[in-house]
Formats: structure tokens, sequence, C-alpha cells
């Protein structure tokens, strides 16, 4: 650690530009807390753009916040909870069109203009959520890009970074929990295959016109040149939980940056609900979009009539009005500090929608978990749990009293949920180095070495077609062909001969 932390001492202070263009608040936090790292341990001039600015007085930290429209948050946080009233593609469609329009209107926004008119960055740490267009602020900024993505590698983070597809061994993250079987195998291939060519040109069908109209031909290079700007590419995943998979050496894993080793004090009223909690406390939260009065009235009337005979406690998110009825052993709150409830060594169990975060978070802490999974890698992350043994999967639209209290038993009673768990968190924990040491280590590589493009794979600069060496096989196969007519064509030519001279 010593050699680590003198490694570090080498990087001078560097002017740092960071965005995330989300509308999701957990989203965030990963970045947040590298934000704040980089400003108060490391001494960087920070400057971050999001949607949800969170301080004031953070020395070396200013926070400009990006403009959107109410009801396009308001559409993603009901499609988020009840995705079922819309197609999937319509879904994409929507969300696509949202984030581009959020996109164009950070770049067009008066303090994002002076910002380009004014400062010079000595890197761009980009928060990936389909906003591929903003790598432009590279080369307008003439600086390399550091790329942060919530999620494991999709279509467009293979494309950008050339990282190999590995179809027969490692799961898309939609279906982490599928056995790769020959079923299973064609299913992967299936879903990469979708992503690449479906929902990748969906996204950047999009996107590429924010990036005509923000960075014109004229001044800046294409959109596809673009893309090679990026120097690394750093995930919220470990192997620990995500499994093992080939990665390029500018692709580095950071899962759990938002994970404190040490949690804050939690607030008085949720320490007290908790401490006194002597049969144990369950954690309930389908994550910072959704909470339960999304649901129709039968289905909460459900959760709570199972929570009411319940010997735990039971801690709750709610974001709507007061809630009347609430049972004696149920706490609700509009926000809720997860990662440092999950901490509490009275918490038995863990009610989630298993975003990545959530799922980061309860690995780390050893919390059994019960998925109610409502879109996109959820499901997936979900399929993991249950198989790994240390969680189940419901449809709390769709579950009767009887079946949620009789699976809510077996987890808090069978012992082997929770051994599987702490097992998980072990392996998680068991690192060289923490989530934010590390990531600070190869933001500032990235800049000591002036974008590190010793780390660039060729592969990168290579379509889908020249990267699998298609172009070459096809060629080969061709050759063949050739080969094989002219073979055929002599051997036809000498038969004819030999029955010629054969007849005289």
């Amino acid at each position: 650690m010593s050699i680590f932390s003198a490694v570090f001492q080498k990087c001078d202070s560097s002017k740092i530009l960071i965005i995330h263009t989300t509308l999701t608040k957990s989203h965030l936090l990963p970045l947040q807390v590298l934000a704040r790292a980089l400003a108060e341990e490391r001494n960087h001039e920070i400057t971050f753009l999001s949607a949800f600015p969170m301080w004031k007085n953070i020395t070396n930290l200013r926070e400009f916040a990006i403009p959107y429209d109410e009801h396009d948050r308001d559409y993603i946080y009901e499609i988020s909870a009840n995705p079922e009233n819309q197609g999937f593609l319509s879904i994409i469609s929507q969300i696509s069109k949202i984030y581009s329009k959020i996109g164009n209107n950070t770049l067009q926004m008066t303090e994002m203009k002076n910002l380009m008119k004014n400062e010079k960055y000595d890197l761009l740490i980009l928060g990936y959520y389909t906003n591929e267009y903003m790598l432009g602020l590279g080369d307008h900024f003439k600086c390399p890009t550091v790329m942060f993505s919530l999620y494991n590698m999709i279509a467009s983070l293979h494309r950008i970074t050339g990282n190999p597809f590995d179809l027969a061994a490692s799961n898309h993250f939609m279906i982490q929990g599928v056995k790769l079987d020959f079923r299973g195998r064609l299913k992967n291939l299936w879903i990469y295959g979708f992503d690449y060519f479906i929902l990748k040109n969906m996204f950047e069908y999009y996107g590429k016109e924010v990036y005509r109209y923000n960075f014109p031909a004229s001044q800046y290079r294409s959109y596809s040149e673009s893309l090679k700007n990026v120097s690394l590419l750093m995930l919220n995943s470990h192997f620990s939980t995500s499994g093992p998979r080939p990665l390029l050496p500018n692709i580095i894993e950071v899962g759990g940056l938002q994970v404190k080793s040490k949690p804050s004090p939690l607030p008085k009223d949720i320490k007290d609900f908790l401490d006194n909690a002597k049969d144990g406390a369950i954690l309930f939260s389908l994550g910072s979009k959704v909470d339960i009065s999304h649901f129709s009235n039968q289905t909460m009337k459900i959760i709570f009539n199972v929570f009411s005979k319940l010997e735990q406690r039971v801690i709750m998110k709610w974001g709507s009005s007061k809630l009347k009825n609430k049972p004696d052993n149920v706490f609700t709150s509009s926000w809720l500090p997860q990662d440092d409830i999950l901490a509490h060594s009275n918490i038995r169990l863990f009610i989630s929608h298993c975003g990545i975060g959530s799922v980061v978070e309860a690995t780390y802490h050893g919390v059994p978990i019960i998925a109610n999974p409502l879109l996109g890698d959820q499901f997936g992350n979900a399929m993991k749990v249950e198989n790994e043994g240390w969680g189940k999967v419901v449809n709390l639209k769709f579950i009767n009293e009887e079946e949620l209290m009789k699976m809510i038993m077996e987890v808090l009673s069978n012992p082997s949920y929770t051994s599987t768990a702490k097992r998980l968190s072990a392996l998680q924990k068991d690192r060289p180095q923490d989530a934010k040491s590390l990531a600070i280590y190869w933001i500032e590589y990235v800049i000591r070495h002036n974008g590190a493009s010793h780390l660039h794979y060729p592969g990168a600069d290579l379509n889908i077609l020249q990267s699998n060496s298609l172009d070459v096989i096809g060629f080969l196969l061709v050759c063949c062909y050739l080969m094989y007519k002219i073979i055929s064509k002599a051997a036809k030519r000498i038969l004819k001969l030999r029955f010629f001279f054969y007849e005289k």
C-alpha cells in the first residue's frame, strides 16, 4: 500500500470535467463518491455536471445542474415501476429520445457554452448512459476521456473499446443467471445480436443527430472517430459478483465505489428503530425511482398484511404521502441511506428491485435478497442471485399473502442464504485496494501518460467484420471456391482428353 501511495503522489493537480446525464439519483452515487475523493483527497479541480447537484461547499469542486423536463423524469419513473404497460422497443425508443434531448440541452446550456469557450481540462470523465455523443467534448478540450458505466459490458462498450465478444462463456448482463449450455449459448448469441444490431442502433439514431448538431464536421472529427477518444473504461462490476470474463487492460472493474468501508452514522430515528429490532429487520426498497406506492391497492394490502405478521421490523422506502394504517413494526421514509442501513448488524433481509447498485451493496454487506425485478438488467441480476443461492425472485404484483410469507420465512429461517451471502461478501472485500483507490489510480495514470495511448487496442479501430476476421474468412472461402472451380474445370478437360485419346 505504501508503494501505491507513493505512485499517487507523483500526479500533479489536474482539471477534470465530470458529466453524467442520468435522471436516476442512485446511478450518480459512484461518480459522486469519486468526484469528492478526487477533489478532497487528491486536490484535483473538479467540475461536475448532473441533474442532481448535492454539494455547495466542497473544496476544489463546483457543480452545475443540467436541465431536464419534469414530464420526462415522471415518464422514466412510471415506466420503471410498470414497464408492462408499454412494449419493450417502444420504451427503448422513448428513453433514447429523452436522454438525447437531455444531452443536447446540456451541451446548449449557458454554463456549458462558457466552459467550452473559457476552460481547459486535462481529463473528461463521462458517466455512460446512451450518451456517446458527449465524447465530442474530449475532442473540443483536446483531452483524454475516461468512461464510467454502471452496467457490465454491452454492445456499445464492446464497440468503443474493441473488447472481444465472448459469446460462449460470458453472459450478456441481461441474462446473467442463465447457464451457458447449448440453449443458454443460443440465447446469449441472440441477446448480444439484438443488443448490437437493434438496441445500439436505436440509441445511436438520436445520439448521432445530437453529435452532428453540437460538433459540426467542419470543426470536429466524425461521430465514429470520436468513439476512439476513450482511454479507459471503468465498470461498476467485480468478478466476485459478475463472474470472470476477458477484459482488455484499459477496462477496469471498480464495482462498489459507492460502498463505504466504514458506514456513516444513521439518522437517530432509523438507528433507534434498527437497534431495537430484537428479532432482526428487513429493508424494503425498490430503488430511487420506484416505491410501493406505485403498486395497486391490492398489492400494497397484501404486502402490509404480511409485514404486520412478521416478528422482524421492516424499514421501507415510501415516497408518497403519509401512510395510513401502517403496521407498528414498519418504518417508512421517502429517503433511506441504503448502504448504511445494509451495514447495520440487525438487517436480515433486503427486498429489492435488484438494480446493480443494490446488488453490489447487498453483496458487500452479506445480506440475502428477495428480488422483485422491474426493468432492464434487474432480471439478469435477480436470476443470478437466485442461482447463486443467496436469494429468491418474486413478482409482487402477482403473489398472494401465503406465498409471500412463505418466501420471506424461507430466506430468514434457512441459514444457507445468509452463509452464501457472507461468502460472496468475503470475496468482494478481498482486494489489494478498495474500488475508490483503484479508480483514482487509473484516472491519474491516464493523466500522467497523456491518455495512455499504449493501452489502445487495435481491435477498437476495426468494424465487426474485420474484428471477427469475417472478411478474411470470406476471402479464403472465395479463393477455395475459385480453386474448386478451376480444379473442377481442369479435371473435366483432362477427362475429355483422356476419352478422346482412348477412342483413337
